[in-house]
């Protein structure tokens, strides 16, 4: 979607609720847990702990920044004309407000992100109604740019994979693989890197890099999330460091048919539920069934960015959303087994109207490093 586009769409949402204009907010964090709809809108990734973009029911915008000096990379970056950089943020707002004649109802975008101080502020200056989902609507619509956005993140992910397994050997730390990983991430142009790993014999989860250093026979997974112009993109992977043991290659063999099955199904109009029961049908013939719920499974996978499952929320037997088309969606069978520890398969998937796109050209199997 361009731009204009983009906030005729926003504009057009202000009026048919009713409400006197927009207030999109973002307190500078990249979270994997939750959409950056100010970064979406304005194509500018906060970095200020208060940053706000004000739109009128008339489509006029102004992108309020803090700390002042990102004025200029605001300016570079985002298509918005109007930047103000701001040194006293909340006397700002309520000049930009005032100036564009907002006041009464007034949908605010982003809200969870607000200290309590700026949202008290605030409450004071307008009638705040929260208005996420106008974001989430304008997004659901993807231009083709917006598309080659997703190819180009999907692309560093495969970088990251490959360094993942380039440099996974006895003896390297943990964390120590991780920067490897980011590092090769970040100089193909990554903007925010999650990359959660475990390593060993027998894995109950995932989690954020330790000093543990690999060993021979270890089972490594590794969960790889770039981050590109807001945009996640996530693949979920199981390596070994020597032999896998026939075991081993059976259980895999469990969650890639998972997997497979249930993609058959994945197409934009179906149930986002639907991933999570085929899975757990799957499992459950299998013999797991106890282990398809916490506290060994958290989620099937769960949406990814603004226009994903809404606001990025997981993908269980309980979700109530449909799949709709150019979703960016992560489909993991990932999955504890008391033969052989948490193992991780599948990633993330392009929603189409008759079943879906991979944009990631690394393969989904058991990886095998000997030696």
């Amino acid at each position: 979607m361009t731009e204009n586009l983009k906030l005729q769409k926003t504009a057009e949402l202000i009026q048919a609720k009713q409400l006197e204009g927009l207030v999109i907010y973002s307190g500078g964090t990249c979270s994997i847990l939750r959409p950056s709809y100010l970064h979406y809108f304005s194509d500018f990734k906060p970095l200020g702990p208060r940053n706000a973009a004000v739109v009128s029911k008339s489509g006029d915008v102004v992108l309020l920044v803090e700390p002042p000096w990102d004025e200029d990379r605001a300016s570079r970056k985002s298509w918005i004309p109007e930047i103000l950089g701001s040194a006293h943020f909340m006397e700002d707002l309520r000049s930009v407000l005032e100036k564009m004649a907002i006041s009464g109802p007034v949908g605010v975008v982003g809200s969870r992100e607000m200290t309590a101080e700026v949202y008290q502020t605030l409450e004071a200056l307008i009638e705040i109604q929260p208005a996420d989902d106008i974001i989430e609507q304008v997004a659901r619509i993807k231009s083709p740019e917006e598309i080659a956005v997703v190819q180009k993140v999907a692309a560093l992910s495969d970088i990251g994979f490959s360094a993942f397994y380039k440099f996974a050997r006895e003896g390297i730390r943990e964390y120590e693989l991780a920067a490897q990983m980011e590092f090769a991430m970040r100089s193909a142009g990554a903007e925010d890197i999650f990359i959660l790993l475990s390593s060993g014999a027998n894995n109950f989860e995932m989690h954020d890099p330790t000093d543990r250093r690999l060993e021979g026979g270890d089972i490594l997974i590794g969960e790889i999330t770039p981050v590109l112009q807001g945009q996640f993109f996530q693949l979920c992977r199981t390596l070994v460091l020597g032999e896998a043991s026939p075991l081993l290659q059976e259980k895999y063999a469990l969650l890639m048919h998972a997997l497979e099955h249930t993609l058959t199904k994945v197409r934009a109009g179906v149930p986002a539920s639907v991933i999570s029961k085929t899975m757990n049908h799957i499992f459950s013939e299998a013999g797991y069934e106890k282990y398809c719920y916490p506290p060994y499974m958290r989620a099937r996978g769960h949406g990814f960015g603004a226009g994903s499952l809404a606001p990025g929320g997981v993908i269980d037997d309980n979700t109530e959303a449909d799949l709709v088309k150019d979703q960016v969606v992560v489909i993991h069978p990932n999955q504890w087994l008391p033969e052989t520890g948490y193992l991780a398969c599948g990633g993330t998937f392009l929603i189409t109207e008759n079943g879906y796109e991979e944009p990631s050209r690394t393969e989904t199997r058991l990886y095998i490093k000997e030696g």
